[in-house]
């Protein structure tokens, strides 16, 4: 039940977000008979409120949807001369059409009281005059106020876009840069395991140059991206570490921003050592459900700052990299989703934990 309140009060909004000014033309002229009727009656009360209101409304649909988006920026002489026209040509039409609307629609038995006598002629043309030029000069600036916010919004957009686009260039060379040094590793230690490592790389960089190109990625290409990139690791270990990957997904076509959760999962290796401290554990959950993307990573913290020969090789540049990835998904998750999302890092002395939920 509340939901059906909430899906009627949303297509209430919406219409009325989409049909905002046709909306408020008609409550004036609602209120407009409202407040004549006391004084005229019904029948007179709706003959001067239309009488007053379709010029207007003619004056407002002219100004809104031909000369103001067609000629303002184009030529503000041609606008002020064609306005100014409009005025001159609608002044007259307003007076005559009143005139008309009281003479052809008013019945023999409508008696009028003494305050309801028509007004002189030259006081329909000032009246209309009036009228005319505050419909003018309401819908210019109301037509600027929307430019400008509209302008506004685009240049949000065009920075949004400028900002995602530098946070994603800057996860591949990061990316390439921990693969390389990987592999530089190995093949130092002429390990065997250096050929399939390529094999690897080869499929995860085909994915970050091909699929990463696109604003979205379907969620399932992004974990075999990370279940490659936990292989990759797993190449480097000669033990068999404490290390769980657990993935539910319910709706195989949703989408992620691509590259979103590899910074993540990259520091629980960085932070745990998992490479080096047989002690080490780390546990990586993906759920998706109709509630929507939880991700947890849960690791250990290293006992010691003792690493073997193999990070000594790797080990500074990834320290000085630690926090990279983790800040680039905290502003993309800002520029994208806003408050609809939540990034928390838990940590205390034996473990780091990092809770997404989307």
């Amino acid at each position: 039940m509340q939901t059906e309140k909430t899906t009627a009060r949303n297509s209430i909004l919406a219409f009325l977000g989409q049909y905002d000014k046709p909306v408020i033309w008609l409550l004036i002229y609602l209120v407009m008979t409202l407040l004549l009727v006391r004084t005229f009656g019904w029948a007179e009360a709706i003959r001067n409120a239309t009488a007053t209101i379709l010029p207007m409304l003619v004056c407002w649909a002219i100004l809104n949807y031909l000369l103001l988006p067609r000629m303002l920026h184009r030529s503000k002489i041609g606008f002020f001369l064609l306005t100014l026209l409009m005025l001159i040509v609608l002044m007259p039409l307003g007076s005559r059409f009143d005139v008309y609307i009281h003479q052809h629609f008013s019945g023999p038995n409508d008696v009028l009281p003494p305050e309801a006598e028509r007004i002189p002629y030259y006081l329909l043309h000032i009246k209309y005059s009036i009228l005319l030029i505050l419909t003018t000069a309401a819908t210019s600036i109301n037509f600027l106020i929307d430019e400008r916010k509209r302008q506004a919004a685009m240049f949000r957009e065009q920075q949004m876009q400028e900002q995602l686009k530098y946070l994603r260039a800057q996860i591949n060379p990061h990316f390439l840069f921990n693969a390389l040094n990987c592999i530089y590793a190995l093949t130092m230690m002429q390990d065997e395991k250096a050929p399939s490592s390529v094999l690897k790389l080869s499929e995860m960089l085909r994915y970050v140059i091909d699929d990463c190109r696109a604003d979205s990625v379907p969620l399932t290409k992004e974990v075999k991206y990370i279940q490659n990139y936990i292989d990759f690791q797993r190449i480097r270990m000669e033990r068999t570490p404490d290390l769980t990957f657990d993935v539910q997904i319910a709706d195989p076509s949703y989408t992620i921003p691509p590259m979103l959760l590899q910074p993540i999962i990259e520091n629980c290796f960085k932070h745990s050592r998992l490479i080096d401290d047989p002690k080490a554990w780390v546990h990586i959950s993906i759920r998706q459900n109709d509630s929507g993307l939880l991700v947890t990573c849960d690791n250990s913290k290293p006992a010691s700052t003792n690493f073997s020969r193999q990070s000594a090789i790797i080990g500074r540049q990834d320290e000085e990299r630690t926090g990279i990835g983790l800040m680039n998904v905290q502003q993309r998750l800002a520029v994208l989703f806003g408050d609809k999302c939540s990034l928390k890092v838990i940590e205390d002395n034996s473990h780091y934990k990092t809770i997404l939920h989307i």
